[in-house]
């Protein structure tokens, strides 16, 4: 189990920087990613149902980012992975859980300067895929 729980979150963090890094900017300065590999509140897929309980929440307090996913977590269903990137995808933390953890919930410092900048959030689930959520501090 924990050699999948490592694919799992190592798979995450790399499609996230992937496809966050790998995205063009738009006028708007915000970065594009195909819809139905990558899922957000605005672009749920063919997981609309499902948006509620998987899109990351953000909550900013004292130079830390707190992201919390509201997802039950069980051995067969749970959110494998909380990653914080900046605009252009660049990792800045992770934390990878485990199903036996009552609660998704990570703390992020925040690189120094961070104020106006932008931030992407990315939530896994083990069976309903990668979501993202846009942070403007």
């Amino acid at each position: 189990m924990t050699s999948r729980r490592n694919f799992m979150a190592m798979s995450a963090a790399a499609v996230a920087g992937t496809l966050l890094a790998g995205g063009t900017a738009s006028a708007g300065d915000e970065l594009e990613f195909p819809y139905n590999v990558a899922f957000t509140q605005k672009h749920p897929g063919h997981w609309a149902n499902k948006a509620g309980s998987h899109v990351p929440e953000v909550e900013v307090k004292n130079n830390k980012l707190i992201v919390s996913t509201p997802h039950p977590m069980s051995e067969k269903h749970y959110i494998v992975r909380h990653t914080l990137v900046d605009k252009k995808g660049n990792f800045i933390d992770g934390h990878t859980f485990a199903p036996t953890d009552k609660k998704a919930v990570s703390t992020f410092k925040l690189p120094a300067n961070s104020a106006g900048k932008k931030f992407y959030v990315t939530s896994f689930c083990n069976k309903h895929d990668l979501w993202v959520q846009k942070v403007k501090l």
